[in-house]
């Protein structure tokens, strides 16, 4: 018996053929299109909220009571003014100590020094620390994107 292949049965196998190469051009643009994150990659991430804590403000850490930062229309900044004293502070993005904060580069930072982290979780858990001396009125700016917090006294 000899198999007579019909225009059907020669356009399914068409279609199959077709299929494979389709899905075999996906898996190779997928795979190229991956990106590993390394430590020092920057990545920006959008906030809807942003406070300030510490005793150095008038919340104290009563996390309840943080004080909330007005989002900018520039996207990722966000300003505060009032009285600062001295003391501790750093700004969560949420009401919760487990959230993403945005702290001082190193530990006890000045004031002076505006470079910040990013603290995924709330860890490493690193302060600014104003001084006596520095205690006043301020406009603070944070910026998310340029992991910034700008201190300026009235």
């Amino acid at each position: 018996m000899k198999f007579i292949l019909t225009a059907a049965s020669r356009s399914r196998r068409t279609f199959r053929a077709v299929n494979s190469l389709l899905l075999i051009l996906c898996v190779v643009l997928v795979a190229s299109c991956s990106k590993e994150l390394k430590a020092g990659d920057p990545i920006t991430l959008d906030y809807d909220k942003a406070y300030l804590i510490g005793d150095a403000t008038t919340a104290g850490w009563t996390i309840a009571n943080a004080l909330p930062m007005t989002k900018g229309t520039e996207a990722n900044v966000f300003t505060w003014t009032g009285p600062l004293t001295a003391g501790e502070i750093k700004f969560p993005t949420a009401l919760n100590f487990s959230s993403d904060t945005f702290g001082a580069a190193t530990a006890a930072q000045s004031i002076s020094n505006n470079k910040a982290q990013l603290s995924p979780g709330g860890n490493p858990d690193v302060k600014w620390k104003l001084t006596s001396a520095e205690a006043g009125t301020y406009k603070v700016t944070l910026n998310t994107k340029s992991l910034t917090v700008d201190f300026q006294k009235q």
